[in-house]
């Protein structure tokens, strides 16, 4: 969580701020319910590669890549129908090197519709009892990960509303999770609104950007967005990552997204897409 006291000297504030304005923006993968094969995959995170981490949308690890990639981070996901008792356990007996937990994937849409649907007021009320704790046992988590729309934020606000409602504190986190589909000044102006949500904090908290696309598009109208959003992303100090949406081959794109997102083509070629992304 960031603080908006500090007890640091000037040198010291300074080094920090030269560090923050430093910092890489990485790239991850989000490996979806479909995996890749081996093969498949390890054309993503060949040697040198700028994927650095990555997530299933789940609590499981992908095992190639816990077995041979080592030093590519895993980001858990908890749904809410796994924030119980439980849950601190399971995260125990993950590798050492995860230490972001996403949460609650898109509640504000059906199930039908990819989301993982709760009211606000109860995922306040899984987000403090199982979720918040967790931050003292090292772990560093996001906020729910709404989707790229009104609703979505409708959705934060209630949410928001109904922490602080049950603790004074609110529902504490150290990150935000973003999903976007579409172009790229739609990009930058939900980016906006969300940083104005997140206010007065919005200066030292973190995004990751962990779903973006162009759905519906051609593949040379994503790697357009791409190559647009790719080096906007680079140069925001308070952007720590961002996954493209389309790890997968062409014809394992769904219906809304269509083929023209997809990292790989159906012979497990990198498409253009592809190339641009994970030979930064």
């Amino acid at each position: 969580m960031v603080s908006l006291r500090s007890s640091k000297t000037p040198l010291l504030l300074a080094l920090s701020l030269l560090t923050t304005l430093t910092a890489a923006t990485t790239r991850g993968l989000a490996l979806g319910a479909e995996p890749l094969s081996d093969a498949d995959l390890g054309k993503l995170v060949q040697p040198g590669t700028p994927i650095k981490w990555y997530y299933t949308w789940s609590l499981s690890p992908n095992n190639y890549l816990k077995s041979n990639k080592g030093d590519i981070k895993f980001f858990p996901l908890v749904n809410p129908d796994q924030a119980n008792a439980g849950l601190a356990n399971t995260l125990n007996g993950l590798r050492a090197g995860s230490d972001h937990l996403l949460t609650f994937n898109e509640p504000d849409i059906p199930a039908a519709n990819g989301g993982n649907p709760i009211e606000p007021t109860r995922a306040a009320q899984l987000y403090l009892d199982f979720i918040k704790p967790l931050r003292e046992k090292g772990w560093k988590v996001s906020h729910p990960v709404v989707s790229g729309s009104p609703q979505g934020r409708a959705w934060l606000q209630q949410f928001r509303d109904a922490c602080q409602a049950r603790d004074s504190a609110g529902c504490t986190s150290d990150f935000v999770s973003v999903h976007w589909y579409g172009p790229l000044d739609g990009l930058k102006d939900h980016l906006e609104q969300l940083r104005k949500f997140y206010n007065p904090v919005a200066n030292g908290m973190k995004f990751y950007i962990t779903e973006l696309a162009q759905p519906s598009a051609s593949e040379s109208d994503n790697l357009a967005l791409l190559k647009g959003a790719a080096p906007y992303l680079d140069g925001l100090n308070w952007v720590e990552g961002y996954a493209w949406f389309g790890s997968f081959r062409q014809r394992d794109a769904n219906g809304w997204t269509g083929p023209g997102v997809a990292l790989l083509n159906n012979n497990g070629d990198l498409t253009s897409v592809g190339k641009y992304y994970v030979n930064k």
